[in-house]
């Protein structure tokens, strides 16, 4: 494991996961069945005791690297990696991720956090006293439309159930081309070419994926006129989140 510095606050809170809280310098979640709690003072030390959580926070990736060669290629991105030093891409659940970003069609993050909230509330396993998993596939299987539009979720209640349906499709997206991969994933219903972008980035860790939404589409007329994600090469995903997260705390200016 490399000796990584993580900022727990931008890495949790940039977009890119809807289940972790900070309460007062106390990062929670369920992860793997299990509570977390972190601080920035004790995140070291957990991630060299638990292989779980080093694995979840990715702390065996090239981000030095990565960082040093994405400062000399633009002044923009560059003032975004040096506001936000220590931004990790998570490994997370697949079946997660997947609905998480169904849920976030035409949505705040605010709101997919209540959304995702609910369903592991109603649905998911109690792990502690009031904290709950994300459900899985099994524990989702007999949720009706109505029950999910019940529970607020909307015009997304179809997909969702679709989504439930086809999960098994998750299993062997390792096994293809990025473009092959998202073919697949986009045969889910409300699963699009963003949407399939960030499941191949937060759930498998395809770093080559380079999501675009209304943010980003803004950074890109505004910074990078002509220019898609491969101008970030090899290192799209990564210069993605930051720009992403820059472009939404700091603006475009």
């Amino acid at each position: 494991m490399q000796n990584h510095h993580v900022d727990l606050q931008t890495t949790l809170f940039c977009g890119q996961c809807f289940g972790w809280k900070n309460e007062e310098g106390v990062f929670h979640s369920v992860i793997d069945k299990k509570l977390v709690r972190l601080t920035q003072e004790n995140f070291s030390a957990s991630v060299q005791e638990h292989a779980f959580l080093a694995h979840y926070f990715d702390m065996d990736w090239e981000y030095e690297q990565a960082n040093e060669f994405l400062c000399t290629i633009d002044p923009h991105l560059k003032q975004a990696i040096e506001m936000f030093p220590g931004l990790h891409i998570l490994n997370q659940d697949p079946f997660e991720v997947l609905m998480c970003f169904i849920l976030s069609q035409n949505n705040t993050i605010l709101r997919i956090r209540k959304m995702y909230d609910v369903l592991c509330s109603q649905y998911g396993t109690e792990v502690e006293p009031f904290s709950y998993a994300f459900p899985s596939p099994a524990e989702l299987k007999n949720v009706t439309e109505e029950e999910l539009r019940a529970l607020g979720m909307g015009f997304r209640a179809p997909y969702l159930l679709d989504a439930i349906q086809k999960h098994s499709i998750l299993d062997d997206i390792k096994n293809h081309s990025f473009s092959k991969a998202l073919e697949l994933l986009m045969t889910i219903k409300g699963v699009g070419p963003k949407v399939g972008s960030c499941i191949l980035l937060y759930g498998f860790h395809r770093m080559e994926s380079f999501p675009l939404d209304t943010w980003m589409l803004k950074v890109m007329r505004t910074w990078f006129p002509s220019k898609d994600g491969t101008f970030f090469a090899p290192y799209a995903a990564l210069a993605q989140q930051y720009l992403f997260h820059y472009a939404r705390t700091r603006g475009l200016s």
